[in-house]
């Protein structure tokens, strides 16, 4: 067990050591691998701020809550596609992404393993399968990630796999030319951080996630 994670199951005190950005740069590494829909309640907005909307519902028979951002982009849709779909550049410009190894790419599909080094508790490690789409009725892509714990290297005891994540980022046209972005996820980092630790900083990393990804699409179209 991890410092930190010894920390969280004790009082207010620790648990408040425990919030800091530490498992934020856990959770900013498994968000952008891209959630199926689950069934849990209505959306309940939690913030509007620099165009960007953050929502928030719970998910049935889940301690951790599914998180949605819903921002604009002046790029088309498949020149932030081509930006999502470049895995191997994700260790240029991800916190803490120590290692990103595709281990098979049928083309639409991928199957991605990453390492992620965690500040003061142990590192995580995870098996995503990773499926695009895209419609040409619509114009819509999508890009949707599940962890897959058992389909990828075994389990070391450097590591704490992580079991739960899931993801999607949909781009969709906007009239202006430019893409209606909306990324939706929901991870448990594992080990024993509380829920309400994981569900405050995914909220926060989201955005930051968001705003990563199309800064990066902007830099690769310059």
């Amino acid at each position: 067990m991890g410092a930190l994670e010894a920390q969280t199951s004790g009082g207010p005190r620790a648990r408040a050591l425990a919030s800091a950005s530490m498992i934020r740069c856990l959770l900013a590494v498994l968000a952008l691998a891209g959630v199926a829909h689950a069934d849990g309640g209505d959306w309940e907005r939690i913030a509007d701020r620099d165009g960007v909307v953050i929502e928030r519902r719970g998910v049935e028979g889940s301690s951790v809550r599914e998180v949605r951002v819903t921002t604009r982009a002046s790029l088309p849709p498949a020149a932030i596609m081509a930006t999502l779909w470049k895995h191997e550049e994700y260790v240029e410009f991800v916190p803490y992404l120590k290692r990103l190894d595709v281990l098979r790419d049928d083309g639409d599909v991928r199957l991605i393993y990453e390492q992620i080094h965690v500040p003061l508790v142990k590192d995580r490690d995870v098996t995503l399968r990773i499926r695009r789409t895209f419609s040409a009725e619509t114009g819509v892509y999508e890009v949707a990630s599940v962890a897959v714990p058992d389909e990828g290297p075994p389990e070391s005891s450097a590591y704490v796999r992580v079991r739960i994540s899931v993801g999607r980022w949909r781009l969709a046209p906007a009239a202006d030319g430019g893409t209606a972005v909306v990324y939706t996820v929901r991870t448990d980092a594992g080990g024993l951080l509380p829920a309400w630790i994981v569900n405050t900083a995914q909220k926060d990393v989201s955005v930051q996630l968001v705003r990563a990804m199309l800064e990066r699409a902007r830099h690769d179209n310059r």
